[in-house]
């Protein structure tokens, strides 16, 4: 199934470093303490991205990697601010390091690609945790590190400071998916093997098939490096998946590795990180992440929505001076600030829980405990359709920040195809994806509109949760059309007919303009292929049998609805006859 989806920014590099620098003075006028730190480190993420940008195009310009002129200056940048980060960690945020200012240079490129960080924005990895699992290592010689892009260019700059070792290099592998290479110049080559040294390579991994480390360390071995002198940072304690040879689970068991991650002490860090905005805490964080939330909204399991442990946002309930809070990770960086932004625009409107702040890469919200999740029976559409078309109006997106109709029909294809049969995914052929790509106008989509999302608060109003993320998940879809909201809840509500008209020249009103009908049919298509393939993937990933028998039973309602659309799709004379 195809679910997920790589998220890219393009920018200007003159203009970014312009930024940085900006960001640097901020951080320097700022007092002690963990807003500076904070700051420190989105400065930081942002010069790591820049590198890995300009890395990416000299890599696609000579199909190797190598040191660049274009490059080292803007490493050595990264470095300094690394060491900075390491003493103000160190420091418990009260110091940090001379700060550079970055160089621009000529012979950049005008406009380069920037990755999405993912463990940054989406699966609460940081740098930080990097700096304590280095000084975990039990190393034989001093450490040279190798950091994968993207991420492992400012993880490795990070954990290079934490060993006080050389400046980090990155490599970018290629080939096949699970079958990853790199190549290296001849220059660069016997540099990194010169010496006696241990190789520390770094990464957030390991995904599917841990071929990114697995390509750093065949290239290691190869070349004679011995099997005790190579050691790899991941992000979690796992193996590789299921696309792993067998050779390779062997050497990952073998390898010496420490995890980065917080572990048990993540509770504690974020009550103290949490403080200064909700007061000293009543309580322990209680950690709800992986779906324990629902044990606080629902009165038996037997009510429990099905979830993906490994997809859900770390997140902690927080009890201070009476109140309730909940402190889940939002990202770091510029991510993280956007999505305040965004909690704090639809706050104004009376649709999601008063946000408190950012602490930390955590958006910290009020915790409704007195609210309840809609009773099966309640089909709330005039609320709905307000918060789809406000939100829309409210929160306009750049035109290259989800993916295009091409994207979603190939998605849509792929997945039906594996559930239903080719000849299904055949009578998506009638749509033409020019023509739907000239009718998208994109805006921040909620793209999750799951009736458990939705809470009746005490004093009658209904809430919107996790309503900040979903538009810049770790999936393909991005921010969409208004259309793929309305498509969103006419299928997660079951709406007939006469609803989903009224839903929709509702949402048109709200939005201030009206909803694009031959877009939605498309979408409502798409939308039920893209949570069908999470729910097949999702239930392949959980190891619980009741988690799995929640995930295939919510796949078979979006693939018998699928289905049945698919059939009408196919004797329908017009695609917008199919939302009435």
């Amino acid at each position: 199934m195809l679910v997920y989806g790589d998220h890219y920014e393009r920018c200007d590099p003159t203009q970014r470093v312009r930024g940085i620098n900006r960001a640097l003075e901020t951080v320097e006028r700022t007092g002690d303490g963990l807003q500076r730190h904070s700051l420190l480190l989105s400065a930081t993420v942002e010069t790591g991205q820049l590198v890995q940008g300009i890395a990416d195009a000299a890599f696609a310009r000579e199909q190797r990697d190598g040191r660049r002129p274009e490059i080292d200056a803007l490493s050595v940048a990264l470095a300094q601010m690394a060491r900075a980060l390491c003493r103000s960690w160190d420091s418990r945020f009260q110091d940090f390091a001379p700060l550079p200012r970055v160089e621009t240079r000529a012979d950049w490129p005008a406009e380069v690609e920037l990755r999405v960080p993912e463990g940054f924005a989406y699966y609460g990895v940081y740098p930080e945790a990097y700096v304590e699992a280095a000084r975990r290592l039990k190393l034989g010689a001093p450490a040279r590190v190798i950091g994968i892009r993207s991420i492992g260019t400012t993880l490795g700059a990070v954990v290079a400071a934490a060993l006080n070792a050389p400046l980090a290099m990155t490599v970018r592998p290629f080939g096949e998916p699970f079958d990853r290479r790199i190549a290296l110049d001849a220059e660069l080559e016997p540099a990194l093997l010169d010496g006696d040294v241990h190789y520390v390579i770094v990464d957030e991994g390991p995904g599917q098939s841990g071929s990114s480390f697995g390509a750093v360390a065949d290239w290691l071995t190869a070349r004679g490096v011995p099997a005790d002198r190579i050691a790899v940072i991941p992000s979690h304690r796992g193996v590789p998946g299921p696309a792993a040879t067998e050779a390779w689970r062997s050497w990952w068991r073998s390898v010496q590795r420490e995890v980065g991650d917080f572990g048990d002490a993540w509770a504690a860090l974020v009550g103290e990180w949490s403080s200064a905005l909700v007061g000293p805490l009543d309580e322990a964080p209680l950690d709800i992440s992986g779906g324990a939330w629902r044990e606080q909204r629902f009165a038996t399991g037997a009510d429990w929505p099905a979830v993906v442990p490994a997809w859900e946002r770390r997140k902690f309930l927080l009890r201070a001076r009476g109140d309730a809070f909940v402190a889940k990770f939002a990202g770091l960086g510029r991510s993280g600030e956007d999505k305040l932004a965004i909690a704090r625009a639809l706050h104004c409107e009376g649709f999601v829980p008063e946000p408190r702040g950012l602490a930390h890469g955590f958006l910290i919200e009020r915790w409704y405990a007195d609210a309840s999740p809609l009773d099966p029976s309640e089909q709330p559409v005039r609320e709905i359709a307000r918060y789809i078309g406000t939100r829309a109006r409210l929160l306009p997106a750049a035109t290259a920040s989800g993916a295009s109709a091409a994207e979603v029909l190939e998605m849509a294809r792929r997945n039906i195809s594996l559930e239903l049969g080719d000849e299904f995914a055949r009578a998506l052929d009638r749509w033409s994806t020019d023509d739907l790509d000239r009718r998208i106008v994109r805006v921040r989509t909620d793209n999750r509109l799951d009736r458990h999302e939705w809470l009746r608060t005490a004093s009658g109003g209904l809430i919107k949760t996790d309503a900040v993320d979903h538009h810049q998940a770790h999936d393909l879809i991005g921010c969409q059309h208004v259309a793929w909201d309305c498509a969103g809840a006419i299928v997660e509500f079951e709406l007939n007919q006469d609803q989903a008209r009224q839903l929709v020249n509702l949402v048109g009103e709200w939005a201030g303009g009206s909803v694009d009908r031959p877009l939605l049919a498309f979408y409502r298509v798409a939308y039920l292929a893209v949570r069908l393939g999470q729910a097949r993937l999702g239930a392949s990933m959980v190891g619980d049998g009741s988690e799995q028998q929640r995930l295939a039973v919510r796949g078979d309602r979006y693939a018998l609805e699928l289905r049945h659309l698919v059939e009408r799709c196919r004797s329908a004379t017009r695609p917008e006859s199919l939302v009435g």
